[in-house]
């Protein structure tokens, strides 16, 4: 048994992680199978997500009850509201998407039911909820990352 909380947490969801590594989507990023429109339908809802997972970080930052808290959460907003503009000048420039494409395209439902659930939590929630929020997001995508490579 892991002695912390996080390897504790880990350990409760190894079935999970292990369903999303082997997740047709990731496998096909993995071998280089993926079907373009599958890539692109990604990058766009990506890119949507994005703009709402900074919101959301923004508002854990105000929440914060440290400065240096509050700090790293404010950059880590600036961080995902980059990365959404570097997508757009790489891989929307690839596909021949403008910005109004992106931003009349209609979320998906799973990434509008999530985002909404994120801000939810985020603006109704004490600090240490909103934190339980968003924490996923950052330790899988940083774990199905290290996969990748």
């Amino acid at each position: 048994m892991t002695e912390t909380l996080t390897g504790r947490l880990w350990e409760s969801i190894d079935g999970i992680f292990k369903q999303i590594l082997d997740h047709p989507f990731v496998q096909g990023l993995t071998d280089g199978s993926l079907e373009d429109d599958a890539f692109r339908f990604y990058v766009v809802q990506d890119a949507l997500y994005l703009r709402d997972y900074a919101r959301a970080l923004a508002i854990c930052g105000a929440k914060a009850p440290e400065e240096e808290t509050v700090k790293m959460f404010c950059e880590h907003a600036a961080g995902a509201i980059a990365v959404e503009r570097q997508l757009h000048e790489g891989f929307f420039r690839a596909f021949g998407l403008t910005e109004d494409e992106i931003r009349t395209t209609p979320m998906a439902p799973t990434n509008l039911a999530y985002t909404s659930y994120l801000l939810a939590v985020a603006y109704s929630g004490s600090f240490p909820e909103a934190l339980g929020a968003v924490l996923p997001c950052y330790w899988i995508y940083w774990e199905v990352g290290k996969a990748l490579l």
